[in-house]
């Protein structure tokens, strides 16, 4: 019997993957175990193993086609086995292995010939993969006109690009912009040049003096400059990922922030201390420390919200965010509370080499229960870092900069550090966030007591 090979889900938040590379080709042999596809999300690249023994009967997905989680990639059966891949009402797959009707529908095609799939329709849309949906939005393309050679007559990018060759007209920026977001398939647009805005208005059955209500104001183009290639990368990967995650965390989570100046005198003598025994401590691992060993004494602040509900996490996990090409990913250390301040140094330092190198396991990416973002040594004084939901905080930490202070009645040069807590203040009060802050400060000026 033929069974699934699915987009796995690789993290609490995961919702779609991208098909990187096939390992296996269709009617390749595999064992279980063995890697089949490797599939790309916004954190990790992953190898997707057999479940079992079997044939590689179908590649469903092509290359750089974007799966939600649980979506078909492909069929992995026993050898001879015939399958009918179709798409059911709730957008799955179905797999009746029926050879019959696959020898029926082989012997309509032996008397009427080849014909053509077009205009696959499941549940009124067009069967299309998200890269040729992508490029038929920018060109002003009906997916209902374009012929599709993919699986089950599936529209793939390259089917759009070949429509587009085909029926290549000459149209301003400007129109095929309005052509895009109106729908219009600009083969079909009447012009006696140049397609321009009020052509498409006309083909829209708009009237062309009536004004266009722009979506966006800051997608709007000038006269002067709507001549002009536009430069513009599509938001997809981690960095779709990242937009989608801060703006339900912004929007959804009422924040509060609070600032507190910390003086580092001792914590800097610490690690001059550790240095000259070659041994590297740095700030952040004081801090992971210092924030854990507050999180366990106003155990309110390590927990989090969801669906209404005030979850109270039994265990202390630290996330870091961590500054990579194309975005930033958040590893996270468990138990913080337990480990000494170089035990917490060594997996910084090996979390961080992982995240660089695409390597962290799902695992290392989830379960924080608060979050540490470090931009002091960028040279920053201050800024308010979004919680990262379900978390109920996260500390901004900003540069060590030498100030003069006032210290038992008189002005000493002290090297000083801003650190900003911000909080949802639906699982925490500004007196426990108050309370956190303080406390913070205390560890890091008395940095012994973490050792």
């Amino acid at each position: 019997m033929a069974g699934e090979l699915t987009m796995p889900q690789l993290g609490l938040t995961m919702t779609e993957g991208t098909v990187s590379q096939w390992l296996k080709q269709e009617g390749d042999a595999v064992k279980k175990g063995d890697g089949v596809v490797e599939v790309e999300t916004d954190k990790i690249n992953n190898i997707v193993e057999a479940p079992e023994d079997g044939i590689l009967l179908k590649i469903v997905a092509r290359e750089g086609d974007v799966l939600p989680v649980k979506g078909l990639l492909g069929i992995i059966g026993a050898a001879g086995e015939t399958v009918n891949v179709r798409r059911t009402a709730d957008d799955t797959f179905d797999l009746p292995a029926i050879a019959a009707a696959n020898e029926e529908v082989a012997a309509v095609s032996e008397l009427s010939g080849a014909i053509p799939v077009q205009n696959v329709v499941v549940d009124g849309r067009v069967l299309a993969t998200p890269y040729a949906r992508f490029l038929a939005k920018k060109d002003g393309i009906n997916l209902a006109l374009v012929t599709g050679s993919g699986p089950n007559g599936r529209i793939v990018g390259d089917d759009v690009s070949a429509y587009k060759e085909e029926h290549k007209v000459r149209i301003s920026p400007a129109a095929a912009k309005l052509a895009a977001e109106l729908g219009v398939d600009t083969g079909c647009v009447q012009s006696d040049g140049r397609i321009m805005k009020k052509d498409v208005l006309r083909a829209a059955g708009a009237a062309a003096e009536v004004p266009l209500r722009q979506p966006d104001a800051k997608l709007d183009v000038s006269a002067a400059t709507a001549a002009k290639d536009t430069n513009k990368t599509e938001l997809k990967g981690m960095r779709k990922v990242i937009a989608r995650r801060l703006s339900e965390g912004w929007r959804n989570t009422p924040h509060v922030h609070h600032t507190v100046e910390i003086d580092m005198t001792e914590a800097t003598a610490l690690r001059a201390a550790f240095k000259k025994m070659d041994k590297k401590l740095s700030f952040t691992d004081l801090i992971i420390k210092a924030l854990s060993r507050v999180l366990e004494e106003y155990t309110a602040a390590n927990d989090s919200f969801a669906d209404d509900y005030i979850i109270h996490n039994a265990d202390i996990n630290m996330g870091v965010a961590v500054a990579i090409d194309g975005g930033l990913i958040v590893p996270v250390i468990k138990n913080t509370d337990r480990p000494g301040v170089m035990q917490i140094h060594d997996k910084v330092g090996e979390l961080a080499e992982k995240a660089r190198a695409g390597r962290l396991s799902p695992d290392e990416m989830q379960g924080g229960t608060c979050t540490i973002s470090n931009l002091g040594m960028y040279g920053c004084d201050h800024f308010t870092p979004i919680v990262n939901p379900p978390e109920a905080v996260i500390l901004g930490v900003c540069r060590t900069v030498e100030k003069p202070i006032v210290k038992d009645g008189e002005i000493v040069i002290a090297p000083m550090m801003n650190a900003v807590l911000g909080y949802d203040h639906r699982v925490i009060d500004g007196a426990t966030a108050g309370l956190v802050t303080s406390r913070l400060r205390e560890y890091m000026e008395n940095p012994l007591l973490l050792l």
